[in-house]
């Protein structure tokens, strides 16, 4: 029995000491591993917060500067321009449309020939309702009914202190009126004045945008939109880009047989005005000075400018990169002009605007002019004061 219990007794001696030794060595372990798990969750929590800082301080720093930027559309100084005490207005428009393509095409010989051609101008009035500058309404077509063609038309202009914008979007088919011919022997050039010509087709798309350089003092919107009110006479460059696409089908079998023949029965049109299709795109990079003229008391007389240059490219067509005259070919001029008359006294507004859009084409002996023109006559008032202007007297 007491053998046995020497046997017993080292041998759990032993196993304890055995394993009071391993103890410490695994809890060491242990520890050394927890420490750098620890260590590595930490470096990589840091990282995350410090990437995740970075793109917090950029999308902050970026809507900062979008906000400083959108902040400062309508800025002004308050001895030129006096802002729009109401939150809303309403105004009635009438709207008066008119379009005028001339063609224009000369041979080898120096013949020169013309074909001034208009469709239906239109007339279209409608009730407006606006929110600082941006107006939405609805206008009703009051002229005469297109016949024997389709008619399209959107427009839209955004004016705003220091940008703004205009689309345009205009689609003839069929309700052309020839209005004036020069170059064809033996016709008087008004005598095929009012004659209807179904033989074209046109379709015009553009947008442009600008920016006003002396925003503060000259206001746009007091003159085209009615939002602001002019105080002092000012001026200012612009500066803008764009782009717009045109479209001309033309079939000259379908113009007057004085045009088409001579009394002995000769072709009596040139050649380069037997084109059928022009379809090119344009872009252009346009500047321009406008000036709003205080001549009296709450009326302003506003005019502006800009003309563009561009590169002009006909559809399916190739640039040529080792003929440099092909290329400069390409260039082309084109005009967006405004003038307008607006008495304003704060509380109630009318006047007019006339707004025209030039675009002109040119290759070898041909060209093509495309005017677009629109005449506003307007009268609307405020209503609904803003809580900031409730002390101010007008």
């Amino acid at each position: 029995m007491s053998s046995l219990l020497l046997i017993h007794r080292p041998l759990t001696l032993l196993l304890g000491i055995l394993g009071f030794g391993l103890q410490p060595v695994c809890m060491a372990q242990n520890e050394e591993y927890t420490s750098i798990e620890a260590t590595k969750s930490d470096t990589l929590a840091a990282d995350s917060l410090t990437a995740w800082d970075r793109l917090a301080g950029k999308v902050k720093h970026t809507t900062n500067i979008i906000y400083r930027f959108v902040r400062h559309f309508n800025d002004y100084d308050p001895t030129y321009i006096a802002p729009n005490y109401y939150n809303f207005t309403t105004m009635a428009q009438s709207t008066n449309h008119f379009q005028v393509y001339r063609l224009e095409g000369g041979d080898r010989s120096g013949r020169h020939q013309s074909i001034t051609t208009q469709p239906q101008p239109g007339t279209k009035v409608g009730p407006y309702l606006g929110w600082q500058w941006l107006f939405i309404g609805y206008a009703f077509d009051v002229s005469s009914p297109h016949k024997g063609g389709k008619h399209t038309e959107f427009t839209l202009s955004l004016y705003s202190a220091m940008l703004g914008c205009d689309f345009v979007h205009l689609r003839n088919n069929g309700d052309y009126r020839l209005r004036r011919a020069t170059g064809f022997v033996g016709v008087p050039s008004t005598s095929v004045k009012d004659m209807h010509f179904n033989g074209m087709g046109s379709t015009t798309t553009s947008l442009s945008a600008y920016y006003v350089f002396n925003h503060k003092r000259f206001s746009y919107p007091a003159a085209y939109n009615q939002s602001t009110v002019q105080l002092k006479s000012a001026g200012s460059p612009m500066l803008g880009l764009g782009f717009s696409k045109q479209k001309v089908d033309f079939d000259h079998t379908r113009l007057p047989a004085e045009l088409l023949y001579t009394p002995t029965g000769e072709s009596a049109l040139v050649d380069e005005l037997k084109f059928k299709r022009i379809d090119y795109t344009y872009y252009y990079l346009s500047g321009g000075y406008a000036y709003n003229w205080v001549f009296a008391p709450r009326w302003l007389l506003g005019a502006s400018i800009m003309p563009s240059i561009g590169w002009r490219k006909a559809k399916g067509s190739k640039i040529e990169a080792n003929n440099v005259w092909m290329n400069i070919k390409n260039f082309s001029f084109d005009c967006l002009s405004r003038l307008g008359l607006v008495w304003n006294n704060s509380r109630c507004f009318a006047g007019a605007s006339f707004i025209s859009h030039l675009y002109i084409y040119r290759k070898d002996r041909l060209s093509v002019t495309n005017s677009i023109n629109y005449l506003n006559v307007y009268v609307g008032f405020y209503f609904d004061r803003k809580s900031k202007y409730k002390d101010v007297r007008l």
